[in-house]
């Protein structure tokens, strides 16, 4: 006779419910979901450090160019402040398409290539158009700049307007219209 043993059962083990299932998921989700505002906030505090680093080291070239050109900054309109400012701020500090003269803005401004001009100083090199590492020079998908850019890809604003009572700062206006991209706004950030 063969008598073979009976199986033993095992008692207490049993597997999750569907509420304790869906429970863990849900804190999971909300855990995740914090987790993507803390890291949005960041992102967006990075940026705007960024773009006042810029500014203050844009300010500060700008004005070491106004010395070296006798006081000259180019005159903006306020065409130019919307359509082109980003641009005049690239010839003044990295020299490109200013002429013979070395001062951008005057009648003798020639075209770009993304390099400075013969005898130009370059007073920011980091605005090296082939080597765009800081991602500050707009080229929208050619090879020449066409503006220097914001942390948010918006172009700077310059405003040089001697004795109009719109500038707000008595050498030259700079600023960035912020993460909104809207000028006008609480989150510019200006140099005055």
């Amino acid at each position: 006779m063969n008598i073979s043993p009976k199986p033993k059962r095992i008692k207490g083990l049993r597997g999750f419910t569907l509420v304790e299932l869906l429970t863990v998921v849900t804190i999971i989700v909300i855990l995740s979901g914090m987790v993507m505002g803390v890291s949005g906030f960041v992102q967006r505090k990075a940026a705007v450090d960024k773009a006042k680093t810029q500014l203050e080291l844009f300010n500060l070239k700008i004005t070491e160019y106004m010395t070296d050109s006798g006081g000259f900054l180019p005159p903006t309109s306020e065409e130019d402040v919307e359509a082109r400012s980003g641009l005049i701020i690239y010839r003044m500090l990295y020299g490109d398409g200013i002429g013979a003269d070395g001062i951008a803005g005057t009648a003798d401004d020639g075209a770009l290539d993304g390099r400075p001009d013969e005898g130009a100083v370059v007073y920011l090199a980091d605005l090296d158009p082939n080597n765009n590492n800081q991602n500050m020079i707009n080229k929208r998908g050619g090879e020449v700049p066409v503006e220097l850019v914001d942390p948010w890809g918006n172009p700077w604003r310059f405003r040089n307007q001697k004795g109009d009572p719109s500038q707000e700062n008595p050498d030259f206006d700079l600023w960035s219209t912020g993460p909104d991209g809207k000028n006008g706004t609480a989150d510019d950030i200006k140099n005055w």
